[in-house]
């Protein structure tokens, strides 16, 4: 039998650092995502999903994203094992109370373990919910673990793992492992990480299926879990879902001595990678340049941002001031220069590296040039 496990989509996010139509693209394209990965279980095939935490970003949701969710869930048919997180922890009058919610969707509840048994699939899921912000104890040590004497075992928690002293569910996966659970499909971790295998367990994060920010690069997606009831092996293949993906870069300038040059640079890294449409890209310039240049960073992306769904340029170059010239100069550069050198002489790295960016900008405005600053 096939199982989708998947986590961390955060639903109805804030996005509180954008205007209200960039807010509402991008909750849509999290609904969209999910959708997506509901339809894209249902043509492999899937007799069982996982949501292991934080399908929502905060126990309550909008009306469209209420009824995108529970179509979705209906849609596929097969249960549904929903385990809250600490974002969108079980309460009373919560998204996971909702009289509409259907069928064939089984939500824990309860901070103590519980089981949903699924006997036609030979399988029993075992979990709990968030039912705050915060979850301070092991729920694998505080009592007996309802295990199934006649099912595979499957945990679906929304966890922190292998971090005792943290607020969010401490478990370790010797613990899991010394229970007899098959396959561990935690939610909580946004960058999916190497599973691990322990006496007869499978644990894995299947990470954020999309991303929300340049804090979550790269391609999100979840497992799809192959499990043989009859020898309790379990293999897992990782699908894509995000529909943009997030990328950091670093680009070295220094050879640049025109916004032509660093637009050529630019251009080769976005190529280099494959990055197009469904890529936002955030790219750091570093290295030195001639003191009589700055990047122009409307100038350089213009073309380049064409290519992307998103570009965002950070310029952290430094000039290679021609500083015997500044220290003999009369005019008004010099004495900027002069105020500046005991900064720039300064045994503290951090007073040096804002006393060389405050003469950059002083001699850019000196010059009517425009300031390289994103």
């Amino acid at each position: 039998m096939k199982i989708l496990h998947i986590a961390d989509l955060h639903l109805d996010s804030a996005f509180s650092g954008f205007t209200k139509e960039q807010a509402d693209e991008k909750r849509a394209l999290l609904r969209s995502c999910f959708v997506h990965a509901m339809d894209k279980a249902k043509d492999a095939g899937v007799s069982l999903v996982l949501i292991s935490g934080d399908l929502f970003d905060t126990p309550f949701c909008t009306a469209l994203t209420r009824r995108t969710v529970f179509d979705a869930i209906e849609k596929i048919g097969c249960p549904v094992v929903i385990s809250p997180g600490n974002h969108d922890y079980y309460i009373k009058n919560c998204t996971y109370a909702d009289r509409a919610l259907p069928e064939n969707a089984y939500v824990f509840t309860s901070d103590e373990l519980g089981r949903f048994d699924f006997d036609s699939l030979r399988v029993s899921v075992i979990g709990y919910a968030f039912t705050s912000d915060r979850y301070e104890r092991d729920p694998l040590c505080a009592g007996e673990i309802p295990l199934s004497d006649g099912n595979i075992n499957i945990l679906c928690a929304h966890a922190d793992l292998g971090a005792p002293f943290s607020k969010y569910a401490p478990v370790s996966a010797a613990e899991i492992a010394r229970a007899g659970i098959k396959y561990a499909a935690l939610g909580h971790v946004h960058k999916a990480q190497e599973p691990i295998k322990l006496e007869g367990s499978l644990i894995a994060y299947s990470g954020a299926p999309q991303g929300r920010s340049f804090d979550e690069t790269g391609e999100g997606g979840a497992y799809i879990a192959d499990l043989d009831t009859d020898t309790g092996e379990i293999s897992l293949e990782r699908i894509v879902l995000s529909e943009m993906t997030y990328e950091l870069e670093r680009l070295d300038v220094t050879a640049a001595a025109s916004d032509a040059d660093v637009e050529r640079a630019l251009i080769s890294l976005i190529e280099s990678k494959n990055y197009g449409k469904r890529t936002a890209l955030r790219v750091y310039l570093y290295g030195a340049h001639t003191s009589d240049y700055s990047v122009n960073i409307s100038a350089v992306s213009e073309v380049a941002s064409k290519r992307l769904a998103l570009l965002q340029i950070r310029d952290e170059t430094s000039a290679d001031f021609d500083l015997d010239y500044l220290r003999n100069d009369t005019s008004v550069r010099g004495e900027v220069y002069r105020n500046l050198a005991p900064m720039l002489e300064s045994d503290d790295a951090a007073e040096r590296a804002r006393a060389s960016l405050a003469l950059k900008f002083a001699l850019a405005a000196l010059d009517k040039r425009e300031l390289g600053v994103d």
